[in-house]
């Protein structure tokens, strides 16, 4: 595994996981990389499932919610998650922690950095496409 918390002591962990009345379950967190440097748009999902979510561009995520069988938003219950992270020129982070009810505030994240191979590609959103003219189809004018 290839995840640590940045501050990872028995104390902060026991407060960041205390019982905080009868507010609604969350988690709440931040990814990084290893010089401390935000990791935007990083995929956070569960098991079980709840939301999947994307870290801003401060690297920072909170997960509210999840969707039942038949697409209806529910709340998350509070139980043991597995909780997985990932994003393209990074190794894969995966950790367990315990929700209990109202909010969770977990240590930072610190992902790992890793050269992709030949074949592990990612589409570029922004990048132009290149089209060719179409030479066999003649323009339609107006009258």
């Amino acid at each position: 595994m290839n995840v640590f918390f940045r501050w990872a002591s028995p104390m902060a962990l026991a407060l960041s996981m205390a019982a905080c009345g009868s507010q609604p379950v969350s988690l709440k967190g931040r990814v990084l990389d290893r010089n401390g440097t935000a990791v935007g748009k990083a995929e956070v999902f569960t098991e079980p499932e709840t939301d999947m979510v994307t870290t801003n561009s401060r690297g920072f995520f909170a997960l509210t919610k999840r969707l039942d069988d038949a697409g209806d938003q529910k709340a998350i219950e509070p139980g043991r998650y597995v909780i997985r992270v990932r994003r393209f020129g990074f190794e894969d982070g995966t950790f367990e922690v315990l929700l209990k009810k109202g909010p969770t505030q977990i240590p930072d994240i610190v992902l790992a950095p890793r050269t992709p191979d030949i074949d592990d590609t990612a589409p570029d959103p922004t990048a132009e496409k290149d089209f060719e003219a179409d030479t066999t189809s003649t323009p339609v004018q107006g009258n």
